[in-house]
């Protein structure tokens, strides 16, 4: 045990004493998460508060007056223009507003996600919306009918999720997505310097020939990539919540600008877990790393350098990154037991599930069982890689 520990130690000091690596692994995620994740709903949120407070113009084209005197209460600007498309195409309005056989047709610049021009076609959208019920209350008030014929009852829509899910908000993704990221990027370098850096160096032959079993120098290996591995991901953690617990607390407002249907949009959220929801996910990270870490140290051995090594391992992270984006469609289809058993993407399902409040003990337990069987299969593979001198040679 004494020598897995020297081992570690020694592969730890190789990487922490470059301080920029430091820096990248364990403070830079605390400052950059809060960004990240609130970073565009700010933007977009003050973007959206400045395009409701401030006059744009829009292009008409046989509007009548009246309509036309709602669009001026709107802060919106109606401009006649003979060809009102090519007047949005150009930039020269944000949007376009044209009457023709009974129709209104709204124009704007509408490709490339949220744009000023869309915000804006949502303004006069508004407009018409109010101008047509005024116009249909008036006729049916003018015919001696009650208006209110046309809304014979109302419609609310109430979040039925668990409490856990609906705190959750958006963490329920990102804590999976985070966790798979940092867990890789962080333990990557450690990883290949401990092994193709080792080649290069010409350090690994001499480590191999000291009277330390090979299973200590493997294990010693994989435990100081998984201290990094954690380390980093503990940082990107610690980002995420206290972070942006300190983003919603002072800009509450503009965070609050965003809606799904007529309830707010939980951006960020926060966990309301009991302690063994938290020991499950700090578990299901542990059992997911080893995996990774396994086969970051194959991956590594069998590279011949340390460009090499970084090419082979980087692929690693857009496969684990597979789960993640599947699981965006998690709501489309119900997990059947048996998910929690393929390796990789059960890990992501379970934090998932751990996070909404959704986990049953039997898919808790297929998900450790199965990936401990996984991280044992790699840790074994990377034993024997240690023990073929055609991949520890190779050069």
């Amino acid at each position: 045990m004494n020598e897995i520990l020297i081992i570690a130690r020694k592969e730890l000091l190789s990487v922490v004493r470059e301080r920029r690596f430091l820096f990248s692994t364990l403070v830079l995620p605390i400052l950059l998460m809060p960004l990240l994740m609130f970073g565009p709903f700010l933007l977009l949120g003050s973007t959206a508060r400045k395009t409701q407070e401030d006059v744009q113009k829009v292009a008409v084209v046989g509007i009548p007056p009246s309509l036309v005197e709602e669009l001026r209460k709107a802060r919106l600007d109606p401009i006649e223009q003979p060809d009102p498309v090519q007047a949005v195409a150009e930039r020269q309005v944000e949007a376009a507003l044209v009457y023709a056989q009974g129709r209104y047709t709204v124009y704007g610049r509408l490709s490339g996600g949220a744009t000023q021009s869309a915000l804006v076609v949502e303004k006069v959208r508004a407009v018409l919306q109010a101008y047509k019920e005024r116009q249909v209350a008036e006729r049916l008030q003018a015919q001696g009918i009650d208006p209110g014929l046309l809304e014979p009852f109302q419609i609310e829509t109430r979040d039925a999720s668990r409490p856990q899910e609906r705190a959750a908000g958006l963490l329920a993704f990102l804590i999976p997505y985070f966790l798979v990221m940092f867990i890789q990027s962080g333990g990557m370098p450690v990883a290949v310097d401990a092994t193709a850096g080792e080649k290069e160096k010409g350090t690994l032959e001499a480590l191999l020939a000291a009277p330390v079993p090979l299973y200590q120098i493997v294990l010693g290996k994989g435990l100081a990539v998984l201290v990094m591995s954690l380390l980093s991901t503990l940082a990107s953690l610690v980002g995420l919540l206290l972070g942006g617990g300190v983003v919603r607390a002072r800009f509450a407002e503009p965070l609050a600008a965003f809606t799904r249907g007529d309830r707010p949009l939980e951006l960020g959220g926060s966990l309301a877990l009991e302690p063994l929801g938290y020991l499950a996910i700090a578990l299901t990270a542990l059992l997911f790393a080893l995996l990774v870490i396994a086969l970051m140290l194959s991956l590594g051995l069998y590279a011949r350098s340390y460009k090499e090594a970084q090419s082979y391992i980087s692929p690693l992270l857009l496969l684990m990154l597979l789960p993640i984006l599947l699981l965006q469609f998690a709501d489309f289809f119900r997990p059947q037991d048996w998910y929690f058993l393929l390796p990789l993407f059960n890990a992501v399902l379970a934090l998932d599930a751990i996070v909404k409040g959704a986990a049953t003990p039997v898919q808790l337990a297929l998900t450790w069982a199965s990936t401990l069987v996984h991280a044992g299969l790699a840790i074994w593979l990377a034993y024997r890689s240690f023990q073929r001198e055609e991949v520890v040679f190779r050069n």
